[in-house]
């Protein structure tokens, strides 16, 4: 007989709930049905999907607080925020009234072919579930010790099989009971420490000076370029997906604010397990919440955590991987003229989660750290779409489209390049005047938006 772990036999109840959830319908034979849930989703519907979604690079969230201390807090949680509330006022009402399903299609409509297959490159980039994955695999190794390509294997399929088979409709099933179990699990852990070591006045005397302290170990321009990148929210295709499959506009700008408040709980939960782990523990062996439920908590609820971990990280994979193979199943076969009708489109679309999982894995074998992939993609993707999108939404014309998306990406990815080439004192790329490359890139592509504007269409 197996000798199995409770976190062991945890886990497999977990993914034997998911798939069931996952596989408890399959989807009508439609692109409405298949890629937006019929365009049906409501509030609690809509919450779910977007809060669990949100939290797919938790590990790295864990080891940055660690690392950095509350300042974590203002950069993946504060920024985002208002980034949200910003996409709720003058993003969401828009993407409703075109009536456009996917960021592509909307650079095809507005500016035409070049712009739609640089816009198809930059969403498979910025949807690419690879961190997440990773994230997924360093979990299944802890739990099964499961040698890292396996586990990657093994993660995007168990992932994929049921988004496969029954859509968006299957993925949003699955996030609803994803978020419920990350709750669960982050209450449990910090509960257990609150009452094991104490609060606030604990933490602040046991961590050191830098976990309260703003900027902390970091520089105001990197935080602020995290600033930058949280408006990668407005160019965000699950954001942009969700809104599409609101029910109405009213519901989605409600799903939007409710979510947000479950971000802010949520957040406050992540980062101060993170100082918990800061004041208790002197080391890190693998991650620093995982390090730290071993620590505090009893065997059954030390499973549970490892369960919302399971949750929060499969969430974000199977929702960026259904988005990146829907891109390539849908718009770039339109732009390559190939046959159109559902059928094909829904054949396309599973061929696209196939390689979306093939490309995924090479990507996560390649870095080791989720940040790193967050912090180059997105100082590259949103010079490069930002201004056109909202150019797109608000119908204002623009000369030489394929030129004001790539001079602000390649200035960035110059700019990259020659901090990598001189690099600092302390070994990070030594960048000219000390600014990351989102600075230079969102520069240009604003004088490049000035200048090519001509009003609207």
């Amino acid at each position: 007989m197996f000798n199995l772990s409770i976190d062991q036999i945890l886990v497999l109840i977990y993914f034997s709930a998911t798939l069931g959830f996952g596989f408890y319908r399959r989807s009508d034979k439609n692109i409405n049905s298949f890629l937006f849930a019929g365009r049906k989703l409501t509030i609690p519907a809509l919450v779910a999907t977007l809060v669990s979604t949100w939290y797919g690079g938790i590990l790295a969230v864990g080891r940055f607080t660690y690392e950095n201390g509350i300042v974590t807090w203002i950069i993946f949680g504060f920024f985002y925020y208002i980034a949200a509330l910003l996409f709720v006022k003058f993003i969401a009402p828009k993407i409703i009234e075109s009536n456009i399903p996917t960021i592509p299609e909307l650079f095809y409509r507005s500016f035409g072919k070049w712009p739609a297959l640089i816009a198809i490159v930059c969403v498979i980039l910025i949807t690419t579930p690879a961190p997440y994955l990773k994230m997924l695999a360093d979990l299944f190794n802890h739990v099964w010790c499961i040698p890292k390509f396996a586990a990657l294997c093994l993660g995007a399929a168990l992932s994929l099989a049921y988004a496969f088979y029954g859509g968006f409709s299957a993925v949003v099933r699955t996030d609803k009971l994803q978020f419920i179990l990350m709750f669960i699990g982050f209450f449990t852990i910090l509960f257990s420490c609150y009452f094991e070591y104490g609060g606030i006045s604990f933490l602040i005397s046991n961590t050191p000076d830098f976990a309260f302290s703003i900027p902390g170990n970091l520089s105001w321009t990197f935080i602020f370029v995290w600033g930058l990148i949280a408006l990668i929210t407005f160019i965000d295709p699950s954001f942009y997906q969700r809104t599409f499959s609101g029910s109405s506009l009213k519901t989605v700008k409600k799903g939007i604010l409710i979510s947000i408040l479950f971000w802010v709980i949520f957040d406050f939960m992540t980062v101060f397990t993170g100082l918990y782990a800061l004041a208790i523990l002197p080391s890190i062996n693998s991650n620093p919440y995982i390090d730290l439920a071993q620590l505090v908590l009893p065997s059954f609820a030390q499973g549970l955590f490892m369960v919302s971990l399971f949750a929060i990280v499969m969430s974000t994979v199977d929702s960026f991987s259904f988005i990146s193979a829907f891109t390539i199943g849908k718009d770039l076969t339109s732009l390559l003229n190939l046959k159109q009708d559902e059928t094909n489109i829904l054949r396309y679309t599973r061929v696209g989660l196939v390689m979306t999982a093939i490309l995924s894995i090479m990507l996560a074998m390649y870095f080791e750290y989720a940040v790193d992939i967050w912090y180059l993609l997105g100082s590259f993707v949103v010079p490069a779409l930002l201004f056109p999108l909202i150019a797109g939404l608000y119908r204002i014309k623009l000369e030489y489209a394929p030129f004001l998306m790539t001079i602000p990406m390649i200035v960035s990815i110059c700019w990259y390049l020659y901090g990598l080439a001189y690099p600092a004192v302390d070994g990070y790329p030594g960048y000219i005047w000390g600014l990351d490359p989102m600075y230079p890139g969102v520069l240009v592509s604003g004088i490049l938006f000035a200048v090519f504007r001509r009003g609207k269409r």
